[in-house]
């Protein structure tokens, strides 16, 4: 989990040598998803999400004015080796050396961005800088294709980044829409790149094509004077919603495979058979970088059927797709997919399933199309028209021209309530075409806006359902900009519903100027996936039928090793809490959740919190076993409050009275 650094506890930094200067080494530690972000958006190659530490440690300010000042000294410096290596043929001492600084060992790996603490913001921003604006200029100096694609493999295997096979394969995947984007964007400078790859305050955005635009916010509004209140409590004529996500099928998963590989999904035929028993995959899943197999996947839908029969609608929230990220095609995608959506439909025959789109639907990984695109290879189309004619036994017809479109749609569920259906994926800041036309993305939040004036308009209550939290990894711009019209419509929308961290979590949104109001709370349905250290779990929802606000949750799941020791019989699902006994809320309104949280923030709430992050995690015994201290815990009661990248206060007030 990330940690968050608390005024009164200093942070601890290695040293690491920029040129002739000892600087933090903190930043060592990456994992690979499209593998080397500091690569990244220059050769194809990404890590994984983003979304550094919100937390300011003491001297912070300071601190990134230090790094600022190396990352002009870092960038030269592996500049000149850079081309020194393309010009000679050899690459210098002093450029291994460089490299040796940031190579990372195969355990860390399994790290995310989002896992690293402040300390590791500048250092990976000067390797982007470093090393990606070399790449950058390369091709800008008219290095080819191949070219490219095979300086960036050799960087990336002598950084350990990735298994050799891996990088390339991830880079084969990527390279092409990455190039196009900066053959026609000959002014992108590599420090924009940087700064929305890691959007973070030591990689800091200053360029006006990426912020400058805006939505248009209907002005009669009326302005937040206090936190929204007066959610009813759980009654007996409450619909019923359950909500299953990231299921992260695996066609590949093999039980007893090797689950320790090293790669971004393991357990799979390719990877083999390990020596030791204890390395190989379990038959219903596996804690470690595993995805799910085919049964464990027909097992929870299964289950949320048999013991649900009163579900009113199913939200099923994107990521069917698997992590073996660096050998997707379309092909594979297409199949899983069907295959799933085929199995909700056997499963749910007689009710209505509301489907969105994850980042892994997409080929490559996390790239959706954005903006006025000649090359037709490079659209994001086929997974449009697939998800239209796949999703149409469930939706009206009006709902195809926007999901042919981009994947988005809005229905009327009955009078009076509607679901709006966003493809947000277009936001992660590992989606490249963010770099090409930043504005394309208010598109899609203006047909937002759009719907949620129509529908305040009709009196209309509205769920909101979108892959990514907007705390999570989206571009800090659309963050901004989600907010203001989140805010001005906080009468009309009812609940939000995410997936894509695999937690069992929430997020609660406070009013941009004055935070000490709370407007909305969006839930997450947790995950179908054990990847990584997690147990699967759905969520049912509690829904007041006139509101149409969330009254209470339970989560249910199943205790993966205990599964796994019976590989003949289905696994043993429970209820694992009541969100509304367990904390014993007055309501889940916004002002009811903000009192949960302002509790949870005091020494005399850690127990509380404990439980909390226990439930986060889903019982899973591998997290259990590793625990949460009182940097860890502070740093998920932040997760809670923070829904804009650079918009620290709600955590920061947190933080300083967590340690009484």
């Amino acid at each position: 989990m990330r940690r968050y650094c608390s005024p009164a506890h200093s942070v601890q930094i290695g040293y690491w040598r920029f040129g002739e200067r000892k600087v933090s080494r903190e930043g060592v530690i990456m994992r690979s998803q499209t593998v080397l972000a500091l690569v990244a958006v220059v050769v194809g190659l990404c890590c994984t999400q983003t979304d550094a530490d919100r937390l300011r440690p003491q001297g912070y300010k300071r601190m990134v004015e230090r790094w600022q000042k190396y990352y002009v000294e870092f960038e030269a410096e592996v500049g000149r080796e850079f081309r020194a290596w393309k010009r000679d043929g050899v690459m210098s001492t002093r450029f291994r050396e460089l490299i040796d600084s940031v190579r990372i060992s195969p355990e860390e790996r399994g790290y995310e961005l989002r896992e690293l603490p402040t300390a590791r913001e500048g250092p990976f921003c000067g390797i982007c800088r470093g090393f990606g604006g070399s790449l950058l200029e390369f091709r800008r100096e008219g290095a080819t294709r191949e070219e490219v694609f095979e300086t960036a493999a050799e960087l990336c295997a002598m950084l350990d980044l990735q298994a050799p096979d891996i990088c390339r394969g991830l880079i084969d995947l990527n390279i092409d829409p990455i190039l196009y984007i900066i053959d026609n964007r000959p002014e992108l400078p590599i420090g924009s790149v940087c700064a929305v790859v890691f959007q973070s305050g030591a990689c800091d955005l200053n360029d006006e094509n990426f912020s400058s635009w805006s939505v248009d916010i209907d002005p009669n509004g009326t302005p937040v004077t206090a936190s929204k209140s007066g959610t009813a409590q759980r009654g007996p004529n409450d619909l019923k919603i359950v909500q299953i996500t990231d299921l992260h099928f695996d066609p590949n998963y093999r039980t007893g495979y090797n689950a320790d590989c090293g790669a971004p999904a393991c357990c799979r035929e390719s990877q083999g058979i390990p020596e030791n028993p204890a390395a190989g995959a379990g038959p219903w899943g596996d804690y470690r970088a595993c995805d799910t197999p085919w049964n464990a996947v027909e097992d929870i839908i299964d289950r949320a059927a048999e013991d649900h029969p009163d579900a009113d609608f199913i939200y099923h929230t994107g990521d069917i797709i698997d992590h073996g990220i660096w050998e997707t095609s379309i092909g594979y995608n297409v199949r899983s997919i069907n295959q799933v959506i085929q199995k909700l439909r056997t499963s749910f025959p007689d009710k209505p399933v509301y489907n969105i789109l994850g980042n892994h639907e997409a080929h490559p990984t996390n790239v959706y199309e954005l903006g006025e695109i000649s090359r037709p290879d490079f659209s994001t189309n086929w997974l449009y028209h697939l998800s239209a004619d796949l999703w149409s036994a469930w939706l009206p017809r009006a709902t195809e021209q926007t999901i042919r479109l981009g994947g988005y749609y809005t229905a009327l569920v009955r009078p009076g309530f509607r679901v709006i259906a966003l493809n947000n994926n277009d936001c992660y800041t590992f989606n490249w075409w963010i770099l090409y036309q930043p504005d394309a993305l208010r598109n899609q939040l203006q047909w937002l806006h759009d719907v949620l004036l129509q529908a305040e308009r009709a009196g209309e209550k509205v769920h909101i359902l979108s892959h990514l939290p907007v705390s999570s990894d989206c571009f800090s711009v659309w963050q901004r900009e989600y907010r203001r019209v989140l805010e001005r419509f906080r009468d009309t929308v009812s609940a939000q519903f995410h997936g894509h961290t695999h937690k069992d979590e929430f997020n609660v949104f406070y009013a941009a100027e004055d935070p000490q109001y709370a407007v909305a709370v969006a839930w997450n349905g947790g995950s179908g996936t054990a990847h990584t250290n997690v147990n699967p779990n759905y969520v049912v929802y509690y829904v007041n039928p006139e509101t149409y606000e969330v009254t209470d949750f339970e989560s249910y799941a199943y205790n993966l090793t205990a599964a796994n020791l019976e590989p003949n019989q289905r696994p043993e699902w429970f209820r694992m809490y009541s969100f509304q006994e367990e904390f014993g809320l007055s309501d889940l309104s916004p002002a009811g959740i903000d009192e949960l949280i302002q509790r949870l923030g005091t020494p005399d709430g850690r127990e509380e919190l404990q439980r909390y992050w226990e439930y986060k995690v889903k019982l899973a015994d591998a997290s259990l076993a590793i625990g949460c201290d009182e940097s860890c815990l502070l740093n998920h009661l932040c997760e809670i409050v923070s829904n804009q990248a650079d918009d620290n206060r709600k955590c920061q007030e947190l933080s300083d009275a967590f340690f009484g």
